[in-house]
């Protein structure tokens, strides 16, 4: 699978959760084919620690009808307990939800949405749109 990447440099407090090899492990195990980007990425607030966005076929963008996921750095106390959250939980979700994408009918490719994942005080949740 061939997508974007982008990876930010980070403060030597913060580390990603995520090892890249990993995320694209569940993906090509998934069968995920329409990833246009992924980005790990220092992020500026709040909890978010992952999240997909899908782009409507509708927008004339070169994202179009594609997946940009987004894995945010954590302080590096709280990776490993991020990671086990995000491998045993967070995955399988954003698979499943990647995957409905790939399928979904005309109405729902005709909009924007998205999947977002939060961790705080070692709890996963998740929000989609």
């Amino acid at each position: 699978m061939a997508y974007i990447f982008d990876k930010r440099k980070l403060p030597r407090d913060f580390s990603f959760p995520l090892n890249r090899s990993v995320l694209d492990a569940a993906l090509s195990e998934a069968q995920i084919a329409r990833v246009h980007s992924i980005y790990y990425w220092l992020r500026q607030s709040g909890d978010i620690v992952l999240r997909a966005d899908y782009c409507s076929e509708t927008r004339q963008a070169q994202a179009s009808g594609q997946v940009s996921i987004t894995l945010y750095a954590v302080p590096s106390k709280q990776r490993r307990e991020t990671q086990s959250a995000i491998i045993h939980q967070a995955l399988p979700q954003l698979c499943t939800w990647l995957q409905t994408a790939e399928r979904a009918g005309n109405v729902w490719r005709g909009s924007d949405h998205s999947i977002v994942f939060h961790f705080r005080n070692g709890l996963l949740s998740v929000t989609t749109s």
